[in-house]
């Protein structure tokens, strides 16, 4: 530019040169309302920023302004303002301020929208991206195995639709620190499941619009039998006691077997009470125990020698023959209450034999009176004929 001639021309220039570059331009925008739309809903793609009068304004769902991609153009001079393209919709209807409303969204309505608003001074374009979202199915886990034990590899799995994101969790803490999740949340997995691992876990859904948890799933790790031993003591009230438990690690509870030189004693539990013991008790006794899951078996023995009875306190006489006579006065009294109830039976029984006799001969004597009866009203007919007779 030349600085010669006219200054206040110069001036007036670069005023206007000044004040075009420095108004701000505007530029249309897209908001759906509300932002995240779920299906069934309504959805209004607001259009702001407009400046000017419209003059005429298009909207079009696809990548471009092609015309096969129109939904409608409106004139809001004309009438009717609105004039429907291919890809147009009865759900669908352009607004006065170039908006577009879209009523009882479906999944299909998803995708890229483009509005093309055209005013008295220039003409304009954005495009916006629709989401329609859908509630979050409750989430069901499910194991990759049924009963689970120590050292398999277990994949617990989160089954839900239309979620966003998976968080995984365990009432009874955190998860363990051996656990690994997938890359999109939906499994975690023990390369060798331990016992420890075992606990409530449960699993977390959301959206943008819509969070629900799953039930709590309770994940049993079977394991065992190990750690089997013996504990001995001896209890010493009235009488002597020894007593033996089997300790094990196991879960579930382990069947016991008790085994006493070889011999079954047909003891099924963790505690074997001997009363009162002998020399007879002493030798080796044997538990025996198998994990009714794992189907392992485990069996511990200790030996009692005859100074490990021989130390125990003598049981009481008196107490002892107290047993005996209660047991004996017992069995007295329930073959006393047998004897008088088979009496009563057999009683009952007579009674009604007799009185079926009784009624027999009653219905004899019935039947004899009315045969002489009979008789005798047919020979007072013979002689009443023979009476009356003419000879």
């Amino acid at each position: 530019m030349s600085c010669i001639g006219d200054n206040t021309g110069g001036i007036h220039v670069l005023t206007v040169l000044l004040s075009v570059w420095m108004q701000p331009i505007s530029a249309i925008s897209i908001q759906p309302i509300p932002q995240y739309p779920a299906v069934g809903q309504s959805v209004t793609l607001s259009v702001t920023g407009i400046t000017g009068n419209i003059r005429q304004f298009e909207w079009y769902n696809g990548p471009n302004l092609n015309a096969d991609n129109l939904i409608l153009s409106y004139i809001p001079t004309a009438n009717p303002p609105q004039t429907n393209g291919p890809q147009y919709l009865s759900r669908v209807s352009g607004l006065p301020n170039a908006s577009l409303l879209i009523s009882d969204l479906v999944i299909t309505d998803r995708g890229i929208y483009i509005v093309s608003v055209q005013t008295y001074r220039d003409a304009q374009q954005e495009s916006v991206t629709l989401t329609v979202y859908k509630h979050v199915t409750k989430p069901v886990i499910k194991t990759s195995s049924y009963l689970i034990q120590e050292n398999e590899t277990v994949t617990l799995i989160c089954e839900t639709e239309n979620a966003a994101r998976i968080l995984w969790g365990r009432s009874n803490g955190t998860l363990p620190s051996d656990s690994t999740l997938s890359s999109d949340n939906m499994n975690i997995s023990f390369s060798s499941i331990k016992p420890s691992d075992s606990g409530d876990y449960y699993c977390e859904a959301e959206n943008a619009i819509h969070k629900i948890t799953s039930d709590i799933h309770t994940l049993t790790v079977n394991y065992g039998p190990e750690n089997l031993s013996i504990i001995r003591f001896f209890e010493t009230n009235n009488n002597s006691t020894f007593t033996l438990k089997c300790s094990v690690a196991s879960f579930p509870i382990p069947i016991y077997r008790w085994i006493h030189n070889e011999k079954d004693m047909h003891v099924q539990q963790d505690i074997l009470h001997i009363e009162c013991p002998t020399k007879a008790n002493y030798g080796n006794f044997t538990c025996m125990v198998e994990n009714p899951v794992t189907k392992r078996t485990a069996n511990v023995s200790i030996f009692v020698t005859f100074d490990m009875i021989e130390s125990l306190p003598k049981c009481d006489a008196a107490s002892s023959v107290g047993i005996i006579f209660g047991s004996i006065l017992g069995i007295a009294l329930i073959v006393t209450v047998i004897v008088v109830l088979c009496k009563k039976y057999l009683a009952l029984v007579i009674l009604k034999i007799q009185g079926s006799s009784t009624s027999t001969q009653n219905l004899h004597a019935k039947a004899v009176r009315n045969n002489n009866v009979e008789k005798n009203q047919h020979c007072n007919a013979e002689e009443e004929i023979y009476a009356n007779a003419n000879f």
